[in-house]
């Protein structure tokens, strides 16, 4: 692996500059589309978006809601077609930029992965054998490749052809892990770059006899080393502690976003600074006094390095008729802006004082601190900071592994995904929080609350993961019972896919007098100057 390190800021920014802003988009509904015909829909979308984006996909009322957040400079013409008629009346408009037809096999859902990959290097579309026939006739389109063809009897083996016929080929700037099953809208973006598709098991160690006695792991690998550091990995993994163990290892940041839609048109948008609306770190006269017999207790909600997160339950969480009425922190991608700047700005401008917008895991993209090469630290912290300024953010959550969950032995961490070593805990605040105030929240899924200070700056071991109101009740009347200490203070980590703010309001209501709700940045501050005052 090189040992120049690569801006992830750089990275993005390149990304960004294959797409010209937009001067007019079709606006095509295809909710009630098929499966098929939405996939078929979605790489052709890749080919028109390629370099100027003219095309806005509705798959739900989450795409709904966020072309209102599209400019109003931008022209808009809805397409008469709906569903599956979409195709039709896009091949008619746009015939000239489609070369051809990349058929997948329907027994080999893995080849629809390998037909992403060919439909963008080769300027096709991803289509069934039922569409084949259907489009050949009326468009006389050419199979460009027929994946039916081959006869491999494994993924790994689909995955070795891949590797060797098309990496070579596929973008430099970002690759892809896609699940088969289902529908990603993500596929228009890989198609638009040419992107590289897999999706491979890190955990599978046993070599296949019938792949040349390679493991899946082992061509995983492979494909990881191929790409220089800094590569941007879309989509997502069959086994996240393993994958994101991988990928850290390479310096290659994570943007999970297999169901991100319409990236293509928000990549395109231009990168505009975000005006602060809200004032972020407490000033010192401003930091609460703590009282001697009080809980204080703060909520971070996971999981806002998640592109797709972003776009769509955290859009109907923020929507919770309670956001506003107790203090919660959000986690969010420091990268957002980069990749949807309305989206970015809507979560920043609309927030209410009661709202505090986390640096989500762990930092400019998700990685593992412990597996990430030290040539490449600087940089990535050097990215975090700037990256965390631009959204006034001043609390960072940050993930690590560790032995068992990295191999994938076993499907979590015995440390609560805890960021414990304290050497890099001391690069990150010093890197982070050279003069100025912030604290670094750790781990996700840990039954205990530890603490310390970093120089003056706090290192907070989250508790829990707290999936409904019954066991963050729980965690927090358990916990205090436990620990006598008073002034006592506690973060849960709360997990966003099945939490609400309606569900920690109740958990709150059934609290004493003796507990109080706080941010948790105010929480951290709190922390640090008892501590501070102790020493």
């Amino acid at each position: 692996m090189s040992t120049q390190p690569v801006s992830v800021r750089a990275r993005l920014l390149q990304l960004r500059a294959l797409f010209q802003p937009p001067r007019h988009l079709f606006i095509a509904d295809i909710t009630s589309a098929s499966r098929d015909f939405q996939l078929a829909i979605s790489t052709l979308a890749g080919l028109i978006n390629r370099q100027r984006p003219e095309l806005y996909l509705i798959y739900n009322d989450d795409a709904r809601f966020w072309l209102q957040h599209v400019p109003d400079s931008i022209e808009r013409q809805p397409l008469a077609a709906q569903g599956n008629d979409v195709l039709d009346a896009l091949i008619q408009i746009y015939r000239e930029r489609l070369k051809g037809l990349v058929v997948f096999d329907p027994t080999r859902p893995d080849t629809i992965n390998l037909a992403t990959t060919l439909s963008g290097l080769r300027d096709g579309i991803v289509v069934s054998p039922e569409l084949t026939r259907k489009f050949q006739d009326r468009y006389q389109l050419p199979i460009l490749e027929d994946l039916r063809a081959y006869g491999w009897s494994t993924r790994l083996q689909m995955y070795q052809w891949a590797a060797k016929q098309m990496l070579k080929d596929s973008s430099r700037l970002l690759l892809a892990g896609v699940s088969p099953e289902g529908f990603a809208p993500l596929r228009s973006l890989l198609v638009a770059t040419r992107s590289f598709v897999y999706w491979l098991d890190a955990r599978r160690y046993l070599p296949e006899p019938q792949a040349h006695w390679q493991s899946e792991r082992c061509l995983m690998k492979d494909i990881l080393a191929s790409y220089p550091p800094g590569v941007l990995h879309m989509g997502w993994f069959i086994s996240e502690g393993s994958g994101v163990q991988l990928t850290s290892r390479q310096a290659q940041l994570v943007y999970a976003s297999d169901y991100s839609q319409n990236l293509e048109v928000w990549l395109s948008l231009p990168l505009e600074a975000i005006p602060e609306s809200l004032p972020t770190a407490p000033a010192e006269e401003d930091v609460v006094q703590p009282a001697e017999k009080k809980v204080y207790l703060s909520f971070t909600i996971s999981d806002g390095d998640n592109l797709q997160y972003c776009q769509h339950r955290m859009l109907h969480l923020w929507q919770d008729e309670a956001r506003g009425s107790l203090p919660l922190g959000w986690t969010l991608s420091p990268a957002l802006p980069y990749f949807a700047p309305p989206l970015a700005a809507y979560y920043h401008q609309s927030r209410s004082i009661n709202d505090e917008l986390i640096a989500a895991p762990s930092g400019a993209g998700y990685m593992f601190p412990s597996r990430w090469p030290t040539t490449h630290l600087d940089t990535f912290l050097r990215d975090t900071r700037a990256m965390m300024d631009g959204l006034d953010m001043t609390t960072l959550e940050v993930l690590d592994t560790d032995l068992l969950q990295g191999l994938g032995i076993v499907p979590f961490s015995l440390t609560g995904m805890g960021f414990t070593r304290r050497r890099l805990q001391q690069i990150f605040a010093r890197s982070l929080y050279a003069e100025r105030s912030g604290g670094i929240l750790s781990g996700s899924g840990a039954l205990w609350a530890n603490w310390h200070l970093i120089g003056t700056h706090p290192w907070y071991q989250n508790v829990g993961l707290v999936m409904n109101g019954e066991q963050a009740l729980r965690l927090i009347t358990t916990t205090a019972r436990i620990r006598c200490q008073r002034p006592l203070y506690l973060n849960l980590y709360v997990l966003a896919w099945q939490v609400s703010p309606s569900m920690l309001k109740e958990v709150v209501s059934r609290l004493g007098g003796e507990y109080e709700v706080v941010l948790p940045r105010d929480l951290l501050a709190m922390l640090a100057r008892e501590k501070m005052r102790s020493l």
